[in-house]
């Protein structure tokens, strides 16, 4: 396993690929994310913003910690299929509107369960305010790469529907109703 070098970049931009190199999520790491890291076998990230750590749930993925790539300031770390999770009896992952009641039911779970250094716990726990400013965050972040950063188009819509999820969840909005709604316009 390649180890990064904190004492030369005590920060390093994090990246989570799947086997086709698509982005799926940007972060930082630092060195008490990586120790983190490789205590629990789960993604911890660095949050800038507060100076906390926060593990990444990935489910149901994991992180493949035999090809992990070091590039300068940047960590690639690659998300493969956990086949040893008894839950888990997928093989292939259809992409329907279950990834997003997937998405809700776990989402719902960090609500009821609140577990401590996650970062959807830390929204709840702060409140309608911090969700709403991240959801604009998220917003603009995905304007300005339908602007100039078509690359992380995907990345940015991606973040940005996590955070209409913690809202629904937050209001107790039910991700069927949405669809429903949806159901509803397109009958029309």
């Amino acid at each position: 396993m390649v180890k990064p070098d904190f004492m030369q970049n005590p920060i390093y931009i994090i990246r989570i690929l799947d086997d086709k190199n698509n982005l799926l999520h940007k972060g930082f790491m630092n060195t008490k994310a990586w120790s983190k890291t490789l205590e629990t076998g789960e993604l911890w990230e660095y949050i800038a913003e507060n100076g906390r750590v926060i593990g990444k749930d990935f489910y149901p993925f994991v992180i493949d910690f035999d090809n992990i790539r070091v590039n300068n300031d940047t960590l690639d770390f690659f998300l493969v299929l956990n086949t040893y999770d008894e839950e888990s009896s997928v093989n292939n992952i259809e992409l329907n509107d279950s990834v997003l009641l997937d998405l809700e039911k776990i989402i719902l779970k960090r609500k009821q369960e609140m577990p401590p250094n996650s970062y959807t716990t830390n929204l709840f726990e702060k409140g309608e305010e911090k969700i709403l400013k991240k959801l604009g965050e998220e917003t603009i972040e995905l304007i300005l790469a339908s602007k100039e950063y078509e690359d992380d188009v995907v990345y940015e819509t991606a973040d940005l529907i996590y955070h209409i999820m913690v809202l629904f969840a937050y209001k107790n909005i039910s991700f069927k109703d949405v669809l429903k709604e949806l159901k509803s316009r397109m009958d029309k």
